[in-house]
């Protein structure tokens, strides 16, 4: 058997929910075990659109990356991930965050205690699928086990994330800081890690890989920000043009460097070596999907680098426990 490399798509729900069931279908038929929706608040709805895929995949694992404790109150977030396991049992994921601009900002919500609110809804969440009774909620209808994954940037979610969840997420994370983050996640707890990144292979990706680096530049920490050149007048001009749905214009202020800092990037053979000497550092590959009129071409393209990773890994690279 070829050696391979587990991996999935992460859509943001900006398209029809008919088009995002095609492209998970054609995510499928490349190899993608996992397709995750994201959870928008302003965007199609994260669990019309996860029904839709599950109902039509035969084998897609799903699950929402992520939602949140403040746009849905946890109780519902439960009910919803109970019934979509039930639909097809072992095939559903559960995945919280704190939440970013994009969700909370549209609802005028500023939540005071993020990390705690995540901390109380993943313990509801986690009592509620395992069967148990969470104050006086309790789904006693649901029998099922559902895996809880966890992102976010800060150090307390992270910590907390390795320590109690089932799957972690990088995303945003330096290319050059994983392999540290990785060993700390294994050292606190059994949790696996699942490393979505962008993949740059030409110029044209590149471009289209800058602008969604606007999310992380006014969601990621101070320090983060500090780092790659951000201050506060530069990442005010950012948020004020993404969140009026101008990438295009937020990217004119995004340093270049972030690219070559936190994505994959050169060519197709560049990215295949770099996420094959990096395969020690994470069991499942996310692929984020946001441009809307190169899905297909841009999956071919990532599903064909993934696969000469794999024959590189197997060719003298590390390998891992990769099991989704």
């Amino acid at each position: 058997m070829s050696p391979s490399i587990p991996w999935g798509v992460w859509f943001e729900p900006t398209q029809p929910v008919e088009r995002l069931v095609e492209l998970a279908l054609e995510a499928e038929k490349l190899g993608a075990e996992v397709c995750l929706v994201a959870d928008e608040g302003t965007e199609r709805d994260v669990y019309v659109a996860l029904t839709a895929i599950l109902l039509s995949s035969a084998e897609l694992v799903v699950g929402p990356a992520i939602t949140n404790p403040f746009s849905r109150h946890p109780v519902t977030t439960a009910a919803a991930i109970a019934t979509l396991d039930e639909l097809a049992p072992g095939r559903v994921w559960h995945g919280l965050g704190v939440g970013g601009s994009r969700v909370l900002e549209p609802l005028q919500l500023e939540p005071r205690r993020p990390f705690t609110a995540l901390k109380e809804a993943f313990t509801l969440n986690r009592r509620l699928l395992d069967g148990k009774k969470a104050g006086p909620a309790m789904l006693p209808w649901f029998e099922g086990d559902v895996p809880i994954a966890v992102a976010g940037r800060g150090p307390r979610v992270g910590e907390f994330a390795a320590a109690h969840s089932d799957w972690v997420i990088l995303s945003a994370k330096a290319l050059a800081d994983l392999p540290e983050s990785a060993a700390e996640i294994r050292i606190r707890g059994s949790a696996r890690v699942a490393w979505s990144a962008y993949l740059a292979y030409d110029e044209l990706e590149r471009r289209r890989a800058l602008r969604h680096f606007a999310y992380m530049a006014i969601d990621a920490p101070a320090e983060i920000r500090e780092q790659v050149g951000l201050d506060e007048l530069r990442t005010a001009r950012i948020r004020k043009a993404m969140l009026s749905g101008r990438l295009e214009v937020a990217a004119e202020h995004l340093p270049e460097e972030l690219l070559d800092m936190y994505a994959v990037t050169g060519s197709p053979t560049e990215c295949a070596l770099t996420i094959a000497e990096l395969r020690r550092c994470f069991d499942l590959f996310l692929l984020p999907m946001n441009d809307e009129a190169t899905c297909e071409q841009h999956m071919a393209a990532s599903a064909k680098i993934l696969n000469l990773a794999a024959r590189l890994e197997g060719d003298g690279g590390v390998s891992g426990d990769s099991g989704v």
